[in-house]
């Protein structure tokens, strides 16, 4: 609305500078925060769920000017901003003018992950991805994700955010084409792999950073990325296995800490399936089944001989099963007295499956209770 100029007449240009850089592997601050007291990735440190960034030892020797640059850990951005200008005469003839300001710009980060880890969850398709989050600013910072509660750090402050998520399905990204292999060395292709993954796991937990400053003017806010943080046994705990497997007693899937119930001498039927997700068949398997039940003081029974019986073999048997298709494979069984009853299910040390990776065998815990048959009327 102010333009053209007119003689005489100024105006004011608003740049607004968004900067996006990885803080990742900031071995000097890891080591800065450890002596402090602060959990760090790597580092032999418990990891407290709340912790207030600790004074410094007085014997601790204060950086000289020299050792400042050393401990910094702010980042330069440069860049060149282009104006074209034009008007009068010039401009009906096509006559321009060009102007290029430099602009250097110190860059600080909001937030730090000073450790990742994983933890199972009660579904085996889903994890809780443990985050360490220091706030390295003087203001209080507020740190939220999808489907997450927000997270308030005070300044220096460390926390940790659990955030349950869905595992990641790695083998759907794109692949790098046979050109592309052929001329490329194998760190730079594991690079792009887990920046591939990096890039689906951050899309999907939204984590979002607010500068809560007392004056309006000054708060910000902005994104954070863990894509620098990931290690490769983290990435293996958040990949979901190229195995799926699904238990289901009576029809009903077991998954999510389900309690499965049935009645006393009534037979149960029992349902493995496996959806082969890999690129390579797999098989043929073979799966015993071993009830047991937990005492809940670290005891466990196996002894169930007069307390559950097969209705034929307690060993499933699984043939070779393409990729992208399912088995099923089908038994029976029924409980002699009431109680609760686990089912562990383990696969034979002939199986093909030995040379597989152990993650790709996780199946959900099964959990049965027996209950008394209801007394017919009359009875």
């Amino acid at each position: 609305s102010h333009l053209p100029l007119k003689p005489g007449q100024a105006v004011t240009l608003t740049v607004c500078i968004k900067v996006k850089l990885d803080f990742s592997g900031q071995e000097n601050l890891l080591q800065d925060l450890n002596d402090d007291g602060i959990s760090v990735t790597g580092l032999p440190i418990s990891s407290p769920l709340r912790q207030v960034l600790k004074p410094r030892p007085e014997n601790k020797p204060v950086s000289s000017e020299s050792g400042k640059a050393e401990y910094s850990h702010v980042k330069t951005l440069e860049a060149v901003l282009n104006f074209k200008y034009s008007g009068g005469a010039g401009k009906v003839e096509g006559y321009y003018r060009e102007l290029s300001l430099g602009v250097h710009v110190d860059v600080e980060p909001s937030v730090f992950f000073t450790r990742v880890s994983t933890l199972p969850a009660t579904s085996t398709r889903q994890c809780h991805l443990l985050l360490d989050i220091f706030n390295p600013t003087e203001h209080e910072l507020t740190v939220s994700a999808k489907n997450n509660q927000d997270l308030v750090l005070h300044a220096s402050e460390c926390q940790r955010m659990a955030i349950q998520v869905d595992k990641f399905d790695f083998e759907s990204l794109p692949q790098p084409d046979q050109e592309t292999v052929r001329f490329s060395n194998p760190k730079q292709l594991e690079e792009e792999r887990q920046h591939a993954q990096g890039c689906q796991i951050n899309s999907k937990l939204g984590i979002c950073w607010i500068l809560n400053h007392t004056h309006p003017s000054l708060r910000r806010r902005g994104e954070a990325s863990v894509e620098g943080v990931l290690n490769q046994l983290v990435l293996e705990h958040l990949q979901l296995a190229p195995l799926q497997w699904d238990v289901l007693v009576n029809g009903k899937p077991c998954d999510c800490d389900v309690i499965a119930d049935c009645k006393v001498g009534d037979a149960v039927t029992l349902e493995v399936k496996l959806t082969n997700l890999s690129k390579n068949s797999v098989g043929p398997l073979a799966l015993t089944v071993v009830p047991y039940q937990d005492y809940q003081n670290g005891v466990q029974n196996y002894d169930l001989e007069d307390g559950v019986t097969f209705i034929g073999s307690n060993t499933f048997y699984i043939d070779t099963v393409k990729p992208k298709e399912s088995s099923v494979c089908e038994g029976a069984l029924l409980f002699l007295y009431t109680g609760d009853f686990f089912l562990n299910i383990k696969f034979q040390d002939d199986s093909a499956g030995r040379e597989l990776p152990l993650a790709w065998f996780t199946l959900p815990s099964v959990h049965m209770r027996a209950l008394d048959a209801p007394l017919q009327a009359g009875a």
